[in-house]
Order: structure tokens, then sequence, then C-alpha cells
């Protein structure tokens, strides 16, 4: 019996589902397409007859979870009850709420980002980048007029702000501080005193 399109787009949905668990528990590199199969309980040929390559299945998950990252975002983009500091807040805190997902983000080899065929992941990811510093300074820019502040360097804050949002998703974070929680209690007071910045 022939699957319907809907049918065939949640196995496709289940397979990817079942592929980031494999690749966040062995690792691209160790990952094969049998074990997806097991995970998701069809056969290697059903694996196959969605995703031609162990690469074409990495992609899917990584499109996935970019997916998810522009969901999130756009809560925090939309929420016009939000103060802008708020907004900064909420943009800066998606590390530490969806720690795993940043951390497989953080795990593609870099070689890989080189491959042609991840192409489209390194362009949305350059894209986010970009659009993530141009609604911070948008943020700024609503500070300034609701406060009465003058910031001298917009850009060059949001561009901290952001790197203090890479720094939370960094897969290494925690080594810089004795206490793991110190991240999570106390990224607000980072944010505080660059938004102190003139």
């Amino acid at each position: 019996m022939r699957k319907t399109r809907e049918e065939s787009q949640i196995t496709r949905e289940r397979i990817i589902s079942a592929s980031y668990e494999v690749i966040r528990s062995k690792g691209f590199e160790q990952m094969t397409r049998d074990d997806i199969a097991r995970k998701v309980g069809m056969t290697r040929g059903a694996v196959n007859w969605h995703f031609a390559s162990k690469e074409d299945i990495y992609i899917a998950v990584l499109d996935k979870i970019l997916d998810d990252f522009q969901r999130e975002r756009a809560l925090y983009y939309r929420d016009s009850q939000a103060s802008p500091r708020e907004k900064i807040a909420h943009l800066i805190s998606m590390p530490l709420n969806m720690q795993d997902q940043y951390r497989f983000i953080n795990d593609i080899p870099r070689y890989m980002l080189s491959d042609e065929r991840f192409a489209k992941i390194v362009e949305r990811m350059a894209q986010n980048r970009k659009f993530f510093i141009e609604y911070v300074t948008g943020c700024l820019t609503e500070i300034e007029e609701r406060e009465g502040k003058k910031y001298r360097n917009k850009t060059e804050i949001a561009q901290l702000i952001y790197f203090l949002h890479e720094g939370l998703h960094s897969n290494y974070a925690e080594t810089a501080f004795t206490n793991p929680d110190v991240i999570r209690d106390n990224y607000k007071i980072y944010l505080k005193m660059l938004l102190e910045i003139h």
C-alpha cells in the first residue's frame, strides 16, 4: 500500500528525531543508517528511501534544530509586552533553555561546514548571527527612546551581547566557573553591565 504524503512526512520526522538521538550518543562519524533504522523500528531500506546519504540525514537534523531556534526566537521577537531589555535577556537565555540543541550545533565537524552540501546550513547560521545583531541593535534604539539613554556604539554593544550569547552556548562554558549554576544565575548581571556601556 502506497503511503500518503502526510504519512511519509511523519515517517521522515521520526527518522530525523531518531537520528538526532543517535548522533548525540555516538557522534556523526560513528552513526550508521542501521543504527537509525533500529532506533526508529524500520528497515534500513526505508531510511534509505527517505535519505540518500548520512550527510542528508545530518543536514535534515540540523535544519530541524535551526527551525526550532527560529520558532523560539520568534516568540521573543513578537512579544509586545516585554521591554527591550527583557527581549534581549530572553534571546540570550535561549542557550540555557535549549542547551542540548545548541551543543549539537556546536559539535558540527568543522570540515563539514566547508562541504558544499552544507552550504545552506552555513548560510542559515550566518543569517541568524546577522539578524541577532540587528535585532539587539533595534532593542538598544528602543531603550534609548524609552529611557533617554544614548549609546555611541550600538553595533559594537550588540556584537558584545552576541558574544555573551555565544559564550553561554559554548560546550565548555561551565569550565570558566567554579559552579556551573553561576552561568544561569549571573548572565543577566553580565547583560546589565553591557547595557550600561555608553
